[in-house]
């Protein structure tokens, strides 16, 4: 397996994750949902953005990113480990929706 991420970016998720566990223990708060409330957030901030043609939406996807990192950290998940999965799943169920729509379209054209 290939690794996507680096120690340097491991270092800094780790760091981040503590600073935001630790923020959210003082103010009581369950750090799971805060993270999942925040990515919902960052979601709709990045699709406002990005339909408003403004470029800050790339950096709203950085934050998304490191906020889904941190979730895998949460569960203790490697991120390499969660990706190697992923590209395999995105890989097969393109290539399958590809495969499909060439079929339906052969039957139009057909």
């Amino acid at each position: 397996m290939q690794k996507t991420f680096t120690g340097f970016s491991r270092k800094n998720i780790k760091a981040i994750h503590d600073l935001s566990l630790k923020y959210n223990k003082l103010k009581n708060k369950i750090h799971a949902q805060v993270l999942l409330n925040l990515m919902s957030e960052h979601a709709g901030e990045i699709n406002q953005l990005y339909k408003a043609e403004d470029k800050h939406y790339i950096v709203e996807t950085g934050d998304l990113l490191i906020l889904c990192l941190e979730l895998l950290k949460e569960a203790q998940a490697d991120p390499d480990v969660i990706l190697d999965k992923c590209y395999k799943r995105y890989y097969k169920k393109l290539s399958g929706l590809i495969e499909e729509f060439k079929k339906q379209k052969g039957k139009k054209n057909g």
